[in-house]
């Protein structure tokens, strides 16, 4: 029996916005919990072949495990392959590139050389979707929870827990932070916008943050 692909989330619903049906190459950074977000491509864009891209291996086992029960499947590839490093794509690829709740675990150096790699293989006039956690979100947090930050790469070393034992890594990056980020780039912004939304602690989505308040995101659309 067919199974139930996740519930998409908030961002995740405002990224398959962007989607035309005409679209035949798909670039997802960081493959959605059980692949749902591919899933929804492949339902959106009939002709597309998503490629759909994670460093972490149980997460990509698992969402494989889910995709396969859907005949959309058969038209997306899913694969280890870190974004920071060069990509095995020709220039001019894709039609669409999605990046939802990955781009923040870069440094500022390894950001630089993803993004150079992402407008690269981005097809002219092709869209670049973003959703990264905002620098605001201590503004709606202890600001014991925070250990360090490193200035050079940007890098805020935290506890992720309210219990304080699990210890994370990110770059939050402001509205400001990302649209000069990506205009260094040579993308052209389309929308900024940030807004709240609850995440979970695990890939699975079977716990959500014990935050009292959602996260805080930054969502930024632009085009090559």
């Amino acid at each position: 029996m067919k199974e139930n692909i996740f519930k998409p989330s908030k961002s995740e619903k405002r990224g398959l916005k962007h989607l035309s049906p005409a679209m035949t190459n798909i670039l997802s950074i960081g493959i959605s919990t059980g692949g749902s977000a591919e899933i929804n491509m492949a339902k959106i864009c009939p002709n597309a072949k998503i490629v759909a891209t994670t460093i972490d291996q149980k997460g990509l086992n698992f969402s494989i495990d889910k995709m396969s029960k859907f005949e959309e499947f058969a038209r997306i590839e899913a694969k280890i392959e870190d974004v920071s490093k060069p990509m095995p794509y020709a220039d001019n690829t894709f039609d669409y590139v999605y990046a939802r709740l990955v781009l923040h675990y870069l440094n500022k150096q390894q950001l630089d050389s993803t993004l150079n790699e992402i407008y690269r293989v981005l097809k002219p006039g092709g869209v670049f979707f973003i959703v990264a956690r905002n620098n605001k979100e201590w503004e709606i947090r202890k600001p014991e929870f925070v250990i360090s930050y490193d200035e050079e790469t940007n890098i805020t070393t935290y506890y992720s827990q309210w219990r304080k034992k699990n210890i994370d890594k990110r770059q939050f990056l402001s509205e400001e932070q990302l649209k000069d980020v990506l205009t260094n780039h040579n993308f052209v912004i389309k929308s900024v916008k940030s807004y709240r939304e609850r995440l979970y602690t695990d890939y699975e989505r079977t716990r959500e943050h014990r935050s009292k308040k959602p996260n805080y995101l930054t969502e930024v659309v632009a085009v090559k």
